[in-house]
């Protein structure tokens, strides 16, 4: 008997590979979200140490052009800030997306391997089967020989 073949092979193949490309864009956004989000936290930080240093300096005094300098460079802080949530929020969404074509991929993968297991299970048999007919042939030759 020939040796098993599985004829979607192919497409297999193809589905192995595309879940490989998206798994390997979901850890790039994942790593992109992650570096955004350690951004945004410092940024934060940041915010904290110039509003906590400008509160002192109010309190020991200080010039009014101090004071709408600190606010200026406070409201572009809080600017960046808001733009990186923007960001976050949009690579969040892009990962989720990607998330869902890796699921799908993923389940048409495993359908592909479940149908090859059951292929492969079926020529297992044939095989079986075929191998019983030889050996059944094998002794109903001998026996009738030896008559």
């Amino acid at each position: 008997m020939k040796k098993f073949e599985f004829t979607l092979q192919p497409i297999l193949n193809l589905k192995e590979q595309s879940e490989k490309i998206e798994k390997e864009k979901l850890a790039k956004v994942m790593a992109e979200i992650n570096v955004q989000k350690e951004e945004l936290r410092k940024l934060t930080n940041h915010l904290n140490e110039i509003l906590e240093k400008t509160k002192g300096e109010m309190e020991e005094g200080t010039t009014i052009h101090k004071i709408v300098e600190s606010g200026v460079y406070v409201k572009k802080i809080n600017q960046m800030i808001e733009d990186k949530k923007l960001l976050i929020k949009k690579l969040e969404k892009d990962a989720d997306f990607i998330k869902e074509n890796l699921l799908k991929v993923t389940k048409e993968k495993k359908a592909l391997e479940n149908l090859k297991e059951k292929k492969f299970s079926e020529y297992q048999y044939l095989i079986a089967v075929e191998q019983n007919k030889f050996v059944d042939e094998q002794i109903s030759f001998r026996i009738a020989k030896s008559y």
